[in-house]
């Protein structure tokens, strides 16, 4: 079968078309024939990210970039990633934009960290890592702020010192006026200092005579004491105490007599017969002096004629 030369034309076309077509995709980064997973993560800004630019794992090329989108609402830029399917991506695993140090460029690391397994057209956590110059100023901050404190602390304490030299250059001046005013005092002083130091030397010699005089005087005293103290020693105190005993056991023995009913005193305080006795005594007393006072011609007698009583001629 004979082709015509206008068919030869039109298939080597519609190849060329093809192969640009294919080229043109993969220039973007589309390969239709890939072995690689999408994903997508999001960053604020990518700071001269291209498409095609790397994707490493651990310093090893896994990917590329294929797309990059701008969100204007969001206020970010969403990027497509191409990963190879030999890495495990998980829901945790971390896109990190960072330099290029070979190429001055920019790239995507992954830093995947344990997590459920994340399907294709997932998300990433989008992060951007620090600069050399970025870490250094973050680093910096912290100590400038210090050095900024320790400056306004610095000037107080300038200021403060400006307060106190003039408070120095006073007391310096009234210190110099005092010095010279014990100066002069002790000038006009003189004689009458060398007076009083003679003296305190003779009241210290005074002293030590009369502590001398007393230290002789109070041997004696000292002596008798200890002959007062040694009479009290000798005295019968031991004696004196068994007789104390002797007789609180005495006063024992009596007082158990009187609880057992032994005894005058103990008969008194356990039988009532006595008591009982009396009350009767005082109660036949009692009547007597009724009957007295009621009756008194029963018991005297007294007549100028000698007559008998009346309440005996009525009885008789």
């Amino acid at each position: 079968m004979k082709i015509s030369k206008e068919a030869k034309v039109g298939l080597l076309g519609i190849i060329s078309l093809g192969i640009l077509y294919l080229g043109f995709n993969f220039l973007k980064g589309l390969d239709l024939f890939s072995t690689e997973n999408e994903y997508q993560v999001v960053f604020k800004e990518v700071n001269g990210l291209q498409n095609s630019n790397q994707v490493t794992y651990k310093g090893v090329t896994v990917g590329r970039v294929m797309d990059m989108e701008t969100d204007q609402e969001n206020d970010q830029i969403k990027v497509t990633l191409a990963v190879n399917k030999k890495i495990k991506v998980t829901d945790k695993t971390v896109a990190l934009l960072a330099d290029d140090g070979l190429i001055g460029g920019k790239l995507i690391k992954l830093n995947v960290l344990p997590g459920g397994e994340l399907q294709e057209g997932g998300q990433l956590i989008g992060e951007i890592e620090l600069g050399l110059a970025d870490a250094a100023i973050q680093e910096i901050t912290p100590a400038l702020s210090h050095v900024d404190s320790l400056v306004l602390t610095l000037t107080k304490v300038v200021k403060e010192f400006e307060h106190t030299g003039a408070a120095l250059k006073t007391l310096m001046a009234s210190a110099t006026q005092t010095t010279e005013g014990v100066n002069g005092v002790l000038a006009k002083n003189q004689a009458s200092l060398a007076k009083i130091t003679t003296n305190a030397a003779v009241l210290t010699s005074n002293l030590n005579d009369l502590t001398t005089s007393l230290d002789s005087q109070m041997t004696p005293i000292m002596k008798q004491t200890g002959q007062f103290t040694q009479n009290l020693s000798t005295l019968e105190l031991e004696k004196t105490v068994s007789n104390l005993n002797t007789t609180i056991a005495g006063l024992q023995g009596i007082l158990a007599d009187v609880n057992n009913g032994e005894g005058t005193l103990g008969k008194l305080t356990s039988d009532d017969s006595l008591y009982i006795n009396m009350d009767n005594t005082a109660a036949s007393l009692d009547a007597l002096l009724s009957d007295m006072k009621s009756n008194p011609r029963r018991y005297v007698h007294f007549s100028l004629f000698g007559g008998k009583d009346k309440s005996d001629k009525k009885k008789k």
